[in-house]
């Protein structure tokens, strides 16, 4: 009769070409076998790993001989591991790092929105002939100049954020401060640009400008050190007086301007304080780490420009300037950071959940959706109630517009803090550009988001770009 090792009712392993003479014990060998290895046998993913087990426990090939019936520890570890069900071992839970307050974030929208209240306060200042095309005056000076400020504070802020990510305070304080004056000087020269493409001087826009450009370059500051507060605090003057303007409770005069004077003044002392603390910091030992090159902040900069061209496009939708859109959108990037946040934490459940490449895939690409349609109704919400006070109506027809470029947008941050900064830009460039030479909103947004979308689907469907 040849020798059959059983390990459980309904599976037998093959029988020897030689048989042993099988022990006759108190306890079968094969259930002794299946006792003692069983667990580890079940969550090994290779034949050596029960056999390493096997050795460790200081079992010979004799005794696998003697006992087992079988040749040597590797042919017991070899059906052990071909007759054991696999179970493996759930990984213990961990925290998710991607957790992230959604007070934080609607702060931070509210920080980008309340600069727009001070337009109403400086309109002594804006007050001239049209621009060029009809365009309310000043309105080149003040797009050229954004234009600038945004790009270069984009790729400022990666830039910085390198550095601090490598406990590099004092350096990256260096980095802000000559990034700041830099970009306030781009500002100014955008304006003085734009008020020479307008075809007339303007005092008033260039100092609203100049203001405007101080402002950024501090704002900058306050916001990559992450001090939002500080930032609220100084907006106070000119978010106060800009509401009263706007509810008719005060007209706008030299002296009510003065509230944005008050506004720059702080933002400027803030920032210089932080930057100071910086400073006077020693940078540790991480100062080892070798910085990225310089032109991976590219990119960043280049996704700053094309997103400003972007929501110009459509603040200047049929040659009229049209703020609606544009607040709503500045307003939902506060959220549109937590969403994202919320994506990274899905997926930091999904890499436990997901048994297989294609299933980690679907998760992803579910989570992307979720993400994506989340913001998608939180920015039209925000359009339909802007759209309502600013106008006494809804958006109309620029919604389907201001919905596309959202999608645009929001993917391309996804990608972003994914490290495809490239990906995002290369596409995102040419969708500006083509805003520029007249293509719809619709259409341009509406292409780039679906590129975006293929892009973010490829490549973030696979597990090692999370790790």
């Amino acid at each position: 009769m040849s020798a059959v090792l059983e390990l459980r009712p309904g599976l037998r392993l093959s029988p020897l070409p030689e048989p042993l003479p099988r022990p006759v014990g108190p306890l079968d060998p094969a259930a002794e076998a299946a006792l003692r290895f069983g667990s580890v046998a079940a969550a090994a993913v290779h034949p050596f790993e029960v056999a390493a087990a096997i050795e460790a426990e200081g079992v010979t090939d004799r005794q696998v001989q003697r006992r087992y019936g079988r040749s040597d520890a590797f042919e017991l570890a070899e059906d052990l591991y071909a007759e054991t069900p696999r179970s493996y071992p759930e990984p213990e839970a961990a925290v998710s790092p991607w957790h992230a307050p959604l007070s934080t974030s609607v702060l931070r929208g509210c920080l980008y929105a309340l600069p727009g209240l001070a337009f109403p306060l400086g309109a002594p200042m804006l007050k001239g002939p049209p621009d060029a095309g009809g365009l309310p005056h000043g309105t080149f000076a003040l797009a050229l100049s954004v234009l600038f400020n945004w790009a270069w504070n984009q790729a400022l802020a990666h830039r910085t954020h390198a550095r601090l990510g490598r406990g590099l305070r004092r350096s990256g304080g260096r980095c802000l401060l000559r990034g700041a004056l830099v970009g306030t000087g781009l500002g100014m020269l955008g304006a003085v640009v734009g008020v020479l493409a307008a075809g007339h001087r303007s005092g008033g826009v260039l100092l609203f400008c100049g203001g405007q450009a101080v402002y950024l370059g501090s704002s900058c500051v306050l916001l990559v050190l992450g001090r939002e507060l500080l930032l609220l605090r100084a907006l106070a003057p000119a978010t106060l007086g800009g509401a009263a303007v706007l509810l008719g409770l005060v007209r706008p005069t030299p002296l009510t301007a003065l509230l944005l004077l008050c506004t720059v003044l702080l933002t400027l002392r803030l920032a210089g304080r932080e930057l100071r603390d910086c400073l006077a910091e020693a940078d540790g030992d991480s100062a080892i780490e070798p910085l990225p090159p310089l032109r991976t902040s590219v990119p960043h900069g280049l996704f700053g420009m094309a997103m400003s061209l972007l929501t110009l496009g459509i603040a200047l939708r049929g040659g009229h300037l049209d703020l609606g859109p544009t607040v709503a959108l500045t307003i939902s990037m506060g959220p549109a950071e937590w969403l994202l946040y919320g994506y990274r934490n899905r997926i930091h459940g999904a890499l436990r959940a997901a048994h297989t490449a294609r299933g980690f895939a679907l998760l992803s690409a579910r989570s992307l959706a979720l993400g994506l349609a989340s913001y998608l109704v939180l920015l039209a919400v925000l359009g339909g109630a802007v759209g309502t006070a600013l106008a006494g109506g809804s958006l109309g027809e620029q919604l389907p517009g201001l919905l596309a470029l959202g999608a645009t947008i929001w993917t391309a941050l996804l990608l972003q803090a994914f490290g495809l900064a490239w990906a995002a830009a290369g596409i995102c460039t040419p969708a500006a550009a083509a805003t520029v030479a007249g293509a719809t909103e619709l259409v341009v947004g509406s292409t780039a988001a679906a590129l975006l979308l293929a892009v973010a689907c490829w490549t973030l469907g696979r597990v090692t770009v999370h790790r």
